[in-house]
């Protein structure tokens, strides 16, 4: 059961980074990225854009410290929906980024 409420309580700390401006003040960081880097990354993980542009650099550098695996937590997460992210694309952005050869949760 405590596994169960850390896994909870890490999809609430990223749905409020994302959409919470004052909750990621000051530096925090959520699976590694900051607010800055989750808002580089926003265009190209939204659900609302049929063709979404290929991550910036400043995306990249931003996932380049974070830890992957932390966002396999948020894979069935309403969460991600309720904030128009896809999770596939989110979970592409290492590849399209170079910085691993193969991603998956």
């Amino acid at each position: 059961m405590e596994g169960y409420a850390k896994i909870v309580l890490a999809a609430m700390v990223l749905g409020l980074a994302i959409g919470s401006e004052p909750f990621v003040a000051n530096g925090q960081k959520v699976c590694g990225m900051s607010k800055e880097g989750f808002q580089a990354c926003e265009p190209s993980v939204s659900s609302a854009n049929p063709h979404p542009p290929p991550p910036s650099p400043a995306c990249c550098m931003a996932l380049n410290d974070a830890d992957l695996q932390c966002f396999c937590f948020f894979k069935n997460s309403k969460m991600l929906n309720a904030y128009g992210i896809d999770f596939d694309r989110a979970t592409a952005l290492p590849v399209q980024c170079n910085l691993v050869k193969s991603f998956h949760c």
